[in-house]
């Protein structure tokens, strides 16, 4: 079970990293969570940029990798290889870039595709969108199925500064869950299920 004041300490570690970036069009980043003394740690999972370019589709790579994982060895203690940290393993990240659109924001084009996308119909590539917003997002779930959220908008095009990250976090039991959900959510999920330790064989 994790804390309450566990879960505010993942709010902030996942804040914390977002506010320490300051170059745009970065890789995505897959992350582990451990519980170390000193509180959550995000601990980088061993990959290749390659990994990313194979798939196009950054959460396409980590549901794709999840699935790999559940078939790599395991080290004879119970834990994954691809975990590299020995602490207990409370959570997973993913950090990545995105676009978004709103009906609250500035840009008529942007305000009507959000509208569309509300309303069920298509819309074209966020990106090719004007008046969109650029993210850097990092999404986590952890070992309770909580839910979480961090992310900050590019303030302009012509620069690197970004707006203050901010964080949502939605229990299991919590009713408004499904305002977390899609695809990132469900691989970064995947990936976690398949690096949990199992028990050790017996001798």
């Amino acid at each position: 079970m994790i804390s309450l004041p566990n879960v505010q300490k993942i709010q902030s570690l996942l804040v914390g990293h977002l506010a320490a970036r300051t170059n745009w069009d970065e890789a995505p980043e897959l992350f582990t969570i451990h519980q170390l003394d000193a509180g959550p740690a995000l601990m980088r999972v061993p990959l290749s940029n390659e990994v990313w370019a194979v798939y196009g589709h950054p959460p396409t790579a980590v549901a794709n990798l999840a699935a790999f994982a559940l078939q790599l060895p395991r080290h004879p203690n119970g834990s994954h290889i691809l975990v590299v940290e020995d602490a207990p393993l409370i959570g997973a990240a993913f950090r990545y870039e995105a676009y978004a659109i709103s009906e609250d924001y500035d840009h008529p084009a942007a305000r009507e595709a959000a509208r569309r996308r509300a309303a069920g119909g298509s819309t074209p590539r966020f990106e090719s969108i004007p008046g969109r917003l650029e993210q850097r997002c990092i999404t986590a779930v952890d070992t309770d199925g909580g839910r979480y959220m961090a992310s900050a908008s590019r303030i302009s095009e012509q620069g690197p500064d970004a707006s203050e990250p901010t964080v949502t976090y939605l229990a299991f039991s919590d009713p408004r869950r499904d305002r977390l959900t899609g695809n990132v959510v469900d691989a970064t999920n995947r990936f976690l299920n398949a690096v949990k330790p199992v028990q050790a064989a017996k001798p």
